[in-house]
């Protein structure tokens, strides 16, 4: 396989490539990414699920809180902020009270219980509808009620229910979010060792190696024990028993190994086409992002997230790569003003299409509520006056 065609098929198992989703099949694309990262930085006029979500497919935003919190087939976990296929949350939430400290824990208990009862009474809380004295945790202090909260999260007992207004996590019980998860799987000393693995791959669709192992790492959880060793040697009984497969990728005279689940490869190899020119704005911490050592290696530039960054330090805020014709052909940063989209940052590594450009980034400002684009002196004359204006009704 050519490197060109790896990046095809990456794209294509993460939803990147082709034609948009239609809604009728959205929410399970959706679930065959596996994992959604939530993050709340909304200054483009979307969080990065949204973008996630748009960069995908012309249903409504709606229907992805909904995939969330009303039909629950994704669950938005608690630290990290993913939503996760919920048939996978039985296992990583297996054991995950190991993950706190024991002694903070059983002092948290007694306050834990009265914040179980007040959200059996009163329904679905937020850390901000409950009072307590601050203790030492988070950044810098945190109320004894969050940590009861998280707490309770982590012996199983509440599930993140849905966000408030101003996207503030609302806890509930257990049993009235996904009420399997009060018991155990019952086949998890059968399958974690083989789910941990395939759900890795799952999630980053093709990986080399080391890349896999560091996901595996991340889905097996700390509080297990092991790290990359406990990864590598569970990829390698993968491998013995034919659950993964290889990608042999010729760059030039170079030659590299990605690991890809076979199903995967077999839907792209049966339903390959040539690329389109749509462009897709995908957000910063998209599952494309998930290993950034990919990412340079695939499309020969190091992205970086530089939300964080001093602002004195830093190129962009929110960039978001710019996926054109099976590459990733330069970054744009904006802002959503009133009802303008402007164009605070654009860097183009390779050519793009000024009419395909165009398509995408008013596409992607019309889902953000926005009437027009606007850019600063600093863009390229002949890009600004190729993105800017009024947003046509789609």
């Amino acid at each position: 396989m050519s490197q060109e065609l790896a990046r095809a098929f990456l794209l294509d198992r993460l939803g990147l490539r082709g034609a948009f989703w239609p809604r009728e099949r959205a929410k399970a694309g959706a679930v065959g990414l596996g994992m959604m990262q939530i993050d709340s930085i909304r200054s483009t006029g979307l969080r990065n699920h949204e973008i996630a979500w748009a960069a995908r497919t012309d249903a409504p935003i709606g229907d992805l809180y909904d995939l969330f919190y009303g039909d629950r087939a994704m669950l938005e976990t608690h630290y990290p902020l993913f939503a996760t296929r919920r048939d996978w949350v039985p296992f990583f939430l297996k054991d995950f009270a190991k993950a706190v400290n024991q002694e903070r824990l059983r002092e948290a208990r007694p306050l834990m219980r009265k914040v179980k009862k007040h959200i059996a009474e009163n329904g679905p809380v937020s850390p901000a509808d409950l009072e307590s004295e601050r203790v030492t945790g988070g950044f810098n202090t945190v109320k004894a009620t969050t940590r009861a909260l998280e707490y309770l999260y982590h012996t199983g007992q509440v599930q993140i229910a849905g966000r408030t207004a101003n996207f503030h996590r609302l806890f509930d019980l257990t049993e009235r979010v996904a009420p399997e998860l009060l018991t155990p799987p019952a086949d998890y000393r059968a399958r974690h060792k083989e789910f941990f693995v395939l759900s890795a791959l799952a999630v980053l669709k093709m990986a080399t190696p080391q890349q896999l192992a560091e996901r595996v790492a991340h889905h097996f959880g700390t509080w297990r024990g092991g790290g990359l060793p406990v990864a590598r040697r569970l990829i390698e009984q993968a491998l013995d028993h034919n659950l993964i497969d290889w990608i042999e990728v010729l760059e030039g005279d170079r030659h590299h190994r990605f690991l890809a689940l076979k199903g995967d490869l077999d839907h792209f190899r049966a339903r390959w086409q040539a690329a389109d020119e749509t462009v897709r704005l995908v957000p910063p911490l998209d599952n494309l992002m998930f290993s950034r050592r990919r990412f340079t290696e695939l499309f020969g530039f190091t992205y970086k997230f530089e939300a964080y960054t001093p602002e004195a330090q830093r190129r962009f805020y929110f960039a978001m790569p710019l996926a054109y014709r099976d590459n990733i052909v330069g970054l744009i940063d904006g802002k959503k003003e009133g009802d303008d989209w402007r164009v605070t940052g654009l860097d183009l590594y390779r050519p793009v299409s000024p009419d395909s450009l165009r398509a995408g980034l008013h596409r992607f400002a019309r889902i953000a509520g926005c009437t027009r684009v606007t850019a600063p002196s600093g863009i390229r004359r002949d890009l600004k006056k190729a993105l800017t204006g009024r947003i046509e009704a789609a």
